[in-house]
């Protein structure tokens, strides 16, 4: 018997239950819905950059593609990266070709054109969506160009939409320190979880209904918590189970999946047992993990990193107050549920300027004086184009940078921090190139870059090991790439040597 012709005597049109995923039959649950109809809102309301993670098996490649199917009637042009082992240059590449663009000879030369690009699209109207598939391969230097592209905006939104897919890994990549301004980004995360156990019968009858059964086929309340227990609510290893129970129904004319038919189909997969077992271990090391607990400086959702007073800044924008957090824990998420969280920013070194965002802001408490008199002034000495840059400042370099009517520091929790006006100039790219050209000649002049490199404006290779040599001097994590931070110590470096 052929699987057609299985799926025939069954009274179905196709197979209910495939292996590979199937968004023209799309289950929603509530949970999953709500999270659905919010990446979709981020999205159109051009918010940036939304993380979607989950086991494998949850069904993540299944909603992107029903995600692309409704943003396809709704101006919204997408690239859709699934080879993740292409990293750095070559990741840049696959994105320029899948938006129709020819490949360029350089990053540099690639990110000018893409914003070319962006700008056109966002001009003409339409939403331009990255989707990286698997992005848990990618290196720490693919997410940081991942984190520049998250960088093109207009002073009220992002110019390219971004989507970022993977499993679990990929949180905790995102958590180490050298990402942090890639996760300060998130405007949206949302966590897939396997079904509950009282979502099994519910999602049998949609599938099998859709594929033509009209209620000619049923599960049984026993074998749809026998098929939970062996599958933990994964859809692809119900989608395996139940595939194998309908060789069982059509070659005995039945309509009824039993506990022992589910039963038997698992035993004929061995692999599953011993997948399951490992899946719930650490499912269960996650639940158990400590309830969160969030802190930061400002009553908004996301920073946006800009290059102060060196011009490699955004458009104009409110600012939240800085203030000082008190640690709030939040109650843990419900073992049985998707958790989803909106990342708030939090402000070690490098975190970046303040910009708000139109979402739910995280309550905070605890608001310093001193943070509240150095917001003030700086407002007061704000133009127009100006934003406010906040920075942790490493033990000993408080007394460094001596405060201006444009310059203050204050003091949280023995910390000592520093904030300072920034302009805010938009569409970046000539302003980057002589702010990089000014590190440059500045680099140079102190002796940590060769002064047979040319000042060509580009932040390469040979201006990022000098940049980390100067970074090491004054004490800082020598990454080698720009923050605000390091830009204003070099800015300052004449009156404030060490």
């Amino acid at each position: 018997m052929t699987a057609s012709s299985i799926y025939a005597t069954l009274g179905l049109s196709r197979n209910p239950f495939p292996p590979t995923p199937d968004a023209g039959s799309y289950f929603f649950t509530p949970r999953l819905e709500e999270d659905f109809a919010e990446i979709v809102h981020c999205i159109e309301a051009r918010k940036g950059f939304v993380l979607l993670t989950g086991e494998v098996g949850l069904g993540k490649s299944t909603l992107v593609r029903r995600l692309l199917d409704t943003l396809s009637g709704k101006n919204c042009h997408s690239a859709l990266i699934l080879n993740t082992f292409l990293q750095d240059s070559a990741l840049l590449s696959a994105i320029q070709t899948d938006f129709g663009l020819p490949p360029s000879d350089s990053v540099e030369q690639g990110l000018a054109r893409l914003t070319e690009f962006l700008i056109a699209g966002h001009q003409a109207g339409d939403i331009n969506l990255l989707v990286i598939d698997d992005a848990q391969n990618l290196s720490v230097e693919s997410l940081e160009l991942v984190r520049l592209l998250c960088n093109l905006e207009t002073g009220q939104e992002k110019l390219l939409q971004i989507l970022l897919v993977g499993q679990p890994e990929l949180e905790e990549t995102l958590a180490t320190p050298e990402l942090r301004q890639l996760k300060s980004r998130i405007i949206k995360h949302a966590r897939l979880s396997g079904l509950q156990k009282d979502e099994i019968t519910r999602y049998f009858d949609f599938r099998v209904n859709a594929a033509g059964a009209e209620g000619r086929l049923f599960i049984e309340p026993d074998a749809a918590d026998v098929l939970h227990r062996a599958t933990q609510g994964n859809l692809r290893r119900i989608h395996l189970v139940l595939d194998r129970c309908l060789y069982g129904l059509a070659s005995t004319r039945a309509s009824v999946v039993t506990s022992a038919l589910v039963q038997r189909a698992v035993a004929d997969l061995p692999a599953l047992g011993e997948e399951a077992t490992a899946v719930a271990r650490v499912t269960g090391g996650h639940r158990g993990r400590k309830a969160w607990v969030l802190a930061g400086l400002l009553a908004g959702t996301s920073a946006t990193v800009a290059l102060a007073g060196w011009g490699l800044v955004s458009q104009p924008t409110e600012h939240p107050t800085p203030v000082a957090a008190e640690a709030a824990a939040v109650r843990a998420p419900e073992p049985a549920r998707s958790s989803v969280t909106i990342e708030p920013p939090a402000l070690p070194p490098g975190a970046g300027s303040v910009a708000a965002t139109a979402m739910e802001p995280i309550p905070l408490k605890g608001t310093p004086p001193s943070g509240q008199a150095c917001e003030s002034q700086l407002k007061a000495a704000a133009a127009a184009d100006e934003v406010v840059h906040i920075y942790r400042l490493p033990e000993g370099m408080a007394d460094s940078l001596k405060p201006t009517a444009r310059l203050c520091r204050f003091n949280v929790d023995k910390e000592s921090w520093v904030a300072w006006l920034g302009r805010n100039n938009a569409r970046q790219i000539q302003a980057a190139e002589q702010a990089t050209r000014k590190v440059q000649g500045k680099l140079k002049s102190m002796g940590l870059l060769d002064k047979r490199e040319p000042d060509d404006g580009f932040f390469g290779s040979k201006t990022g090991e000098a940049f980390a040599r100067f970074q090491q001097q004054q004490g800082l994590p020598p990454t080698g790439k720009p923050d605000e931070l390091t830009f204003l110590l070099l800015e300052h470096q004449d009156a404030s040597p060490r």
